[in-house]
């Protein structure tokens, strides 16, 4: 699937970007290494390639995204998404066997696909996502390699209750406006998912600042001035929830599951730096308590490269 993913892309002159992520509490490098939570949102990692031009799936949709002027032929895009996140219980420090009355462990290998339209003044995305959960998501067997190679760090684990195995889908809406002040960039949004795997509606408010870049927009979010920038970014998004797979359980019969707590909020900051065709990020990110069983946020990080090859 990866190779299916990756390998045409890169023969093609259409390509924009090839992005690498990885999500972990791991990187929450302002705490001690033995002291970084290693529960609820605990890992994910998940390759991206991003073309010209919008998505053979989504000329039927194309009136929720609106059309490109003239002036802006480029502006639409589409990606394809191939990755895995685990979600495990909260264990007693250095014990591998959960509490009970948690969140089930869970895991999900998915494939997803975008469509963007970017216009001077807004950004509009739809897009759909598969996957399957349970033991196929070889995320208790990610996890266990994981663990194995840092033993120091990172505590034994035994996964208990699980998600089993079940095909999920949901598709998506987004649409953000653009508002600019000199180098910076705000951003409301707003947007949907519907299905099997996530149900919810969402809005909140991006930022961002970047150094070295006084073109108007869109293409400052998409194109480098200068060889070298530096940018912050931030986000506050609430969501309201209605369906998580990974929390609620297969869709089609009876699974372990805990009670959701309707209404989610999640902050995320950090630092972006370029430099030609390439640029890395690291954000930090705090999720308030998703289900009735936690009381307190979780906080994880992400780190992402970014290959330009158009640039």
């Amino acid at each position: 699937m990866a190779a299916f993913v990756l390998g045409p892309p890169l023969a093609a002159p259409a390509q924009r970007v090839v992005a690498v992520r990885a999500d972990n509490d791991a990187f929450n490098f302002w705490q001690l290494p033995w002291k970084r939570p290693d529960e609820e949102y605990t890992s994910g990692v998940r390759l991206t390639v991003t073309l010209d031009g919008a998505g053979a799936w989504a000329k039927r949709i194309a009136p929720l995204l609106g059309a490109c002027r003239p002036a802006d032929a480029a502006c639409a895009s589409h990606t394809y998404s191939f990755g895995q996140d685990i979600f495990t219980a909260k264990r007693p420090k250095w014990q591998p066997i959960a509490l009970p009355g948690g969140r089930p462990d869970a895991g999900i290998l998915w494939f997803a696909a975008r469509t963007r339209v970017t216009r001077p003044s807004d950004i509009a995305e739809a897009g759909w996502t598969l996957g399957v959960t349970g033991k196929p998501s070889l995320a208790e067997a990610s996890q266990r390699l994981i663990h194995a190679l840092a033993p120091r760090y990172n505590r034994p684990i035994e996964w208990g209750e699980q998600v089993p195995a079940e095909p999920v889908f949901a598709v998506h809406y987004d649409r953000r406006r653009l508002l600019s002040a000199g180098t910076l960039v705000v951003q409301p949004h707003a947007g949907a998912s519907l299905g099997t795997l996530l149900t919810e509606a969402r809005a909140g408010l991006s930022a961002q600042f970047e150094s070295g870049l006084p073109l108007p927009l869109p293409q400052r979010i998409s194109r480098l001035v200068g060889a070298v920038s530096v940018g912050l970014e931030g986000d506050a998004t609430w969501r309201g929830v209605a369906r998580n797979a990974m929390l609620s359980g297969t869709f089609f019969r009876s699974s372990p599951h805990v009670a959701l707590r309707p209404m989610v909020t999640e902050l995320a900051a950090g630092v972006r730096l370029r430099w030609r065709v390439l640029d890395v990020s690291w954000l930090a990110h705090q999720t308030s308590a998703e289900h009735v069983g936690r009381s307190v946020p979780h906080t994880w990080s992400t780190l992402e490269l970014r290959w330009h090859p158009a640039r």
